[in-house]
């Protein structure tokens, strides 16, 4: 890649478990730019990293660096000299017991490390190196490809090249880069810290940092996050449905949910009390019968809080930069109402309801209508339904949709959907905004 580095590399092109491969040009590792000759130094400097990161300690420096003084580098050491000291050689006597204490004592100096990846341009590539480009450029780069999914063999085999470029395969073991090494170093931060997001989380990262420097090798198309509300944001069926069928109770008779439900997002509330009337006969008194449901239905809603997750999701979309908002069937006081109740107006850019539009979902008008609100094209928004027309209203407007089903639609019948989850806390925003890049993969979590 450049004349003198033996082993520089682009980390993009490999798989991951979002079912796009990394992204070249992004992320480069290479050993010292000591190294370079004429030709490679100008190939270097020609590449135009906006980060170029330094994780060689004072006493490597023999000469001043390539880009020393430019605004693009930066030498952050991997080793903390205050927690070296505490070391004992003794106990790490083997590459890879080298490489599980530098994980655990040196979280400080990791974590300022891939915070300067974080703040890097996103447009430029990030160039990581240290005096041979093999440990704690291989350490870095291997939780980094470990973040985003990629398979633990396909870390090992670049990691190994290493050595292969540098020509130590028959060198003295601590020297080499065997597949095994980083391997076992993978799973001690499985093991110990729960994975290399949890690892990262211990350093003292965010989640927003932790996304950002997932989204350098996996970007999200995604600008916006779009929630239905009954029965997703809130569990408004539940207390709706309870409180028609304690109505129907008071009048001895029982409630059908064969037939209560309509194929569609509108509001279906006369239609209910025209069958309740037809089953009371003529002494039915609408007024009173509205009056006692409505204040059965409100004394439910009392402690009624988002749906598990949600308000996780909707305060992490923000938290990354993404616009979030409404698409409700319902009127917009009942929206509005039960988010003031509940503190959480302010989470949202939008609140489109149904009584802003002519038709209801499973017709995308609604959804329409928000994306223009927002200025954001189908493609680049995640719809979050519950049922099947919303999901099917979703997708017709050209987003991707989440469902996750109410208490009484099944799975079966939100299949369509491009992703069905039980709950949104079974899933972190990130990992969903990483996954819609191959839509029908199937994001999993450390």
């Amino acid at each position: 890649m450049w004349s003198g580095c033996l082993n520089a590399r682009d980390i993009g092109g490999l798989p991951t478990r979002y079912g796009v491969p990394t992204r070249s040009g992004t992320v480069l590792r290479t050993d010292s730019p000591d190294n370079l000759d004429d030709d490679g130094r100008t190939a270097f400097v020609a590449a135009g990293a906006g980060l170029v990161l330094d994780l060689r300690s004072d006493w490597e420096l023999k000469r001043p660096h390539l880009l020393d003084g430019s605004a693009s580098y930066q030498r952050i050491p991997w080793i903390d000299p205050a927690a070296e000291v505490l070391r004992d050689a003794e106990t790490e006597r083997l590459l890879v017991d080298i490489y599980r204490g530098s994980l655990d004592r040196n979280k400080a100096q990791i974590a300022k490390a891939f915070r300067a990846v974080v703040a890097a341009p996103v447009d430029q590539p990030v160039v990581v190196h240290c005096r041979a480009g093999k440990d704690r450029t291989g350490l870095l780069i291997a939780l980094l490809l470990e973040l985003v999914g990629v398979p633990r063999n396909v870390i090992a085999a670049d990691y190994a090249i290493s050595e292969v470029r540098l020509g130590l395969q028959d060198g003295a073991e601590l020297a080499r880069s065997k597949p095994e090494t980083i391997l076992s170093s993978l799973e001690h931060v499985q093991r110990e810290y729960g994975g290399a997001r949890a690892y990262l989380t211990a350093c003292g990262l965010t989640d927003a940092e932790i996304h950002r420097l997932a989204v350098r090798l996996v970007p999200t198309p995604m600008r916006a996050v779009v929630f239905d509300f009954d029965g997703l944001l809130m569990d408004t069926e539940t207390t709706m449905v309870e409180s028609w069928r304690s109505e129907w109770a008071h009048h001895g008779l029982e409630l059908d949910l064969e037939t209560f439900w309509p194929g569609h997002g509108g509001d279906v509330t006369e239609t209910r009390y025209e069958l309740l009337a037809a089953a009371v006969g003529a002494e039915f008194d609408r007024a009173a019968s509205h009056a006692r449901r409505t204040a059965h239905r409100d004394s439910l809603h009392a402690e009624l809080d988002f749906r598990p997750g949600i308000r996780e999701w909707a305060e992490s979309a923000r938290e990354l930069g993404l616009m979030v908002a409404i698409a409700s069937s319902s009127p917009r006081p009942w929206v509005s109402g039960h988010l003031e109740r509940v503190g959480a107006l302010d989470l949202f850019d939008e609140l489109v309801t149904g009584d802003e539009v002519a038709t209801h979902k499973p017709d995308p008008a609604i959804y329409e209508l928000a994306l223009r609100r927002l200025g954001v094209p189908g493609a680049e928004a995640i719809a979050v339904e519950d049922t099947a027309h919303g999901v099917a209203a979703a997708q017709a407007a050209g987003m991707y949709a989440v469902a996750i089903p109410n208490s009484f639609v099944t799975e079966a019948a939100v299949a369509r959907a491009d992703l069905v989850l039980g709950s949104a806390d079974q899933l972190l925003l990130s990992e969903l905004l990483l996954s819609v890049g191959s839509k029908g993969s199937t994001p999993v979590t450390d």
